[in-house]
């Protein structure tokens, strides 16, 4: 399918494209679609959208590398706190096992605000809140 060649609005950010993409998708079908976006354009949208997922996969494997560090090691003075595998590389830093669980942490307060927003109705302002996050309202729905 052929998209508009030209952009409509060529200052716009990343987070207003996905908002305006995923407002016209949820009425307009495909044509209509190349007619507002360029294909620029709807590859910025869906990659800034598709970033708004956490890789919790990602971190699963950080995690299991964590385990698999022999049991008791912990950083002593002046130790730098970086693990090493067998060959001398960097297998995990003291202190990753603490950020992953405040990263898993951050990710589901994010996700129930995230919820709020999209739950609020005519509650709160939801356009202002969601720009604090830079998150599109709604998003989450088409995963």
């Amino acid at each position: 399918m052929a998209h508009r060649e030209i952009s409509a609005q060529p200052d716009r950010t990343d987070w207003q494209l996905a908002q305006e993409y995923l407002h016209r998708a949820r009425y307009a079908d495909s044509a209509r679609l190349a007619e507002l976006f360029t294909d620029e354009e709807v590859a910025r949208a869906t990659t800034y959208l598709a970033a708004q997922h956490p890789d919790a996969d990602r971190l699963t494997a950080i995690e299991a590398r964590l385990k698999a560090v022999p049991g008791g090691w912990r950083q002593r003075g002046g130790d730098i706190g970086v693990i090493e595998d067998g060959d001398g590389r960097p297998v995990a830093v003291l202190g990753t096992e603490w950020l992953t669980q405040q990263l898993r942490r951050a990710w589901a307060q994010l996700d129930r605000l995230r919820d709020r927003i999209d739950n609020a109705g005519s509650l709160m302002r939801i356009h202002h809140v969601a720009t604090a996050i830079d998150y599109v309202p709604g998003s989450r729905e088409t995963e």
